[in-house]
């Protein structure tokens, strides 16, 4: 009989982490390991997994208010899943969920593990919940790292970088349904930027340099790809100031703000430049999406990042918050086509080599039966 892993997933949504995992298990769940999820009800997450034959049970870390429930129910809450299922392991899939298992780690005769996908400071109270996992993965080194300067366990920590479906995402032809769709001419220069929109992913810098490259671009226009999912008031705001940037230049027609999509590769061959401009990033699976499909990028760097790309061998990489650098880096590649080309054929040789799904895979499996 395959192990049985019982996977939390903290939220319900589809963003980067929920993709690069749900990659994964297509992969793993075919042949070496049964698949149970825990997730909460609302978003997309759970048709996802049902689509891959995955029985997934309610995840209620929150109240029927939306309030985040006590601790000692979700506690209890946790223990009784995992006494529901029987799972040989159980996995969290992202920091914050990977505390809460790491809390009843001790209680279970079962090992836990979980995955940091963020790179944040935590008080030594979390530490010591997350040390409490038999082991834990980080998507990159620079997330390793970080961690165990705050205290975490290194022994405890392997470094398995996300990974892309290189046959999915790969260049293909544009085909120009994406600008029709805008009502955009074809000679339409498209910058796309794509991720959940929060402060944290610097998506104001983008929309300030389309409104000072106009000028001399007139053909240059802004597409936002993500939705915001934070209900507080300094997110709701930072939203609409990237509407304002726009308003406040009288040039609303160049922005476009699709949110969630289903058909990002086809996306991606459509657009001209990908332009990420996180402040902090431990892996962007945009970045490896759109390496993957030999698109040309510019990304701040920061986090991980440098560790997918290199700078003017595969994509252009600037400082985070430099609106000068960024400026000058989407400049130039608007104004050179060779080296569009050239970085972005390198980037997928790059994916190919170092990120390809298949290998990922692997070290995962590897990871979760070293503790079987």
């Amino acid at each position: 009989m395959r192990p049985r892993i019982l996977l939390f997933f903290e939220y319900g949504t589809l963003n980067g982490g929920e993709f690069s995992l749900l990659a994964m298990l297509e992969t793993l769940g075919q042949t070496e390991f049964e698949f149970v999820a825990a997730a909460p009800q609302t978003g997309m997450l759970t048709e996802r997994l049902t689509q891959q034959g995955i029985q997934v049970l309610p995840l209620m870390l929150r109240d029927s208010h939306d309030h985040k429930r006590p601790m000692d129910q979700v506690t209890a809450h946790l223990m009784d899943l995992v006494s529901r299922v029987s799972p040989d392991l159980v996995h969290a899939n992202s920091l914050a969920m990977a505390r809460m298992v790491g809390r009843i780690a001790p209680h279970l005769p079962m090992p836990c593990t979980g995955h940091l996908r963020d790179i944040i400071k935590l008080n030594k109270t979390a530490m010591a919940d997350l040390n409490q996992n038999a082991g834990l993965v980080a998507v990159s080194q620079a997330t390793r790292e970080f961690h165990v300067n705050q205290g975490m366990a290194s022994g405890k920590v392997q470094v398995i970088h996300n990974a892309v479906d290189t046959d999915l995402f790969c260049p293909t032809p544009a085909t120009g349904s994406l600008k029709r769709e805008l009502g955009l001419p074809q000679s339409a220069v498209l910058l796309a930027n794509i991720g959940q929109i929060c402060l944290r992913k610097g998506q104001t810098l983008l929309a300030q340099v389309v409104v000072s490259l106009a000028r001399d671009f007139p053909e240059i226009n802004a597409l936002f790809v993500g939705e915001r999912h934070s209900q507080k008031q300094e997110s709701v705001e930072y939203e609409e100031t990237i509407l304002q940037i726009f308003h406040g230049a009288g040039m609303e027609d160049r922005l476009f703000c699709v949110g969630f999509r289903k058909d990002i590769p086809a996306l991606l061959n459509d657009v001209d430049l990908l332009v990420h401009t996180a402040h902090q990033e431990p892996l962007g699976r945009v970045l490896l999406e759109a390496a993957a499909s030999a698109k040309a990028i510019v990304a701040t760097n920061v986090g991980g990042t440098e560790e997918i790309l290199t700078h003017q061998v595969s994509a252009l990489l600037v400082p985070p918050n430099d609106l000068e650098a960024l400026t000058t880096a989407i400049r130039r590649m608007l104004t050179d086509h060779e080296l569009r080309h050239r970085l972005g054929q390198q980037a997928r040789a790059v994916a190919i080599e170092r990120f390809s799904l298949p290998q990922a895979a692997e070290k995962l499996s590897l990871f979760w039966t070293s503790f079987l």
